[in-house]
């Protein structure tokens, strides 16, 4: 079984857990394996135990949860220096675990996620908020919640701010809606770190990562139309009417849109006549 091979196995089992039962930093170093194959999971799960351990060191019982957030902010941004990486956002290293740790700088995603593990490690309910253009976390506790900035030193959040940064990537005309701050499932935020990569290799014009990325969301989440598509397109490209066939079926079955149902079945149409020329 080749290293490909093994990732799908390994996002095969993903997508049969129950969500409270992934291993957030786990699968984000299964992300990693497919540009870094060498890496060492062990050592990145000894980082985030001792980033813990650092934090725990500093706490006491009574603390209060804004005395928690505290603690943990000075230990990943003022003793550690994780930092948002506002300089090459759209570098790839940004949405690899192992990269991050290394470099101690990343995207908002994957800044939430250490902070999410670090946290989960001290027994604490911290969950990621995908707001649209950015990605938060939020502390769960029995006085309600607190909405934290990882990308941005652990910022602690209004409401009233999250609402402008949506503003701010959606633009003024954006209604304001208090959904955007419901966390999202863990399942949910590997597919947006994938998705992430996507757009960076499709950028880059990087076909096969690009692959790579679109067949894992669609191990995580196999319903989605966008991605169906996507990867039907990419085999077409390779060649293969066939796979591209049996995504462009997929789609159809989960798309509404009447225009979008008629292009679609005319492509079959077009593809399957190709592939029995092919045999």
């Amino acid at each position: 079984m080749d290293l490909t091979e093994q990732i799908d196995k390994g996002f095969l089992q993903l997508a049969s857990l129950a969500d409270d039962r992934i291993n957030l930093a786990h699968s984000a170093l299964l992300i990693a394996k497919a540009a870094y194959p060498d890496l060492d999971e062990s050592i990145y799960l000894a980082r985030l135990d001792r980033l813990a351990a650092d934090v725990k060191r500093d706490m006491t019982a009574d603390l209060e949860a804004v005395d928690i957030i505290a603690r943990i902010n000075n230990i990943l941004f003022d003793k550690e220096k994780f930092r948002g990486n506002r300089e090459a956002y759209y570098d790839p290293d940004n949405s690899f675990l192992n990269r991050v740790l290394d470099r101690k700088t990343g995207i908002p995603i994957t800044l939430c996620l250490i902070y999410i593990e670090v946290a989960g490690r001290l027994g604490l309910d911290v969950r990621g908020i995908g707001l649209p253009g950015h990605f938060i976390a939020a502390l769960y506790h029995t006085g309600g919640n607190i909405f934290i900035d990882p990308f941005n030193r652990g910022e602690i959040l209004s409401v009233g701010d999250c609402l402008e940064i949506v503003r701010t990537y959606a633009g003024e005309t954006a209604q304001p809606d208090l959904g955007w701050l419901q966390p999202i499932g863990r399942k949910e935020l590997l597919a947006r770190m994938l998705r992430n990569l996507k757009l960076i290799y499709a950028r880059q014009e990087n076909d096969v990562m690009l692959f790579k990325m679109v067949h894992w969301i669609l191990k995580l989440q196999p319903d989605s139309p966008l991605e169906l598509s996507e990867r039907a397109l990419l085999y077409e490209d390779m060649g293969n009417p066939t796979r591209a066939v049996i995504d462009w079926e997929r789609c159809l079955a989960n798309i509404h849109d009447h225009q979008g149902v008629e292009k679609i079945r005319a492509r079959i149409n077009i593809l399957k006549k190709m592939g029995s020329r092919i045999h």
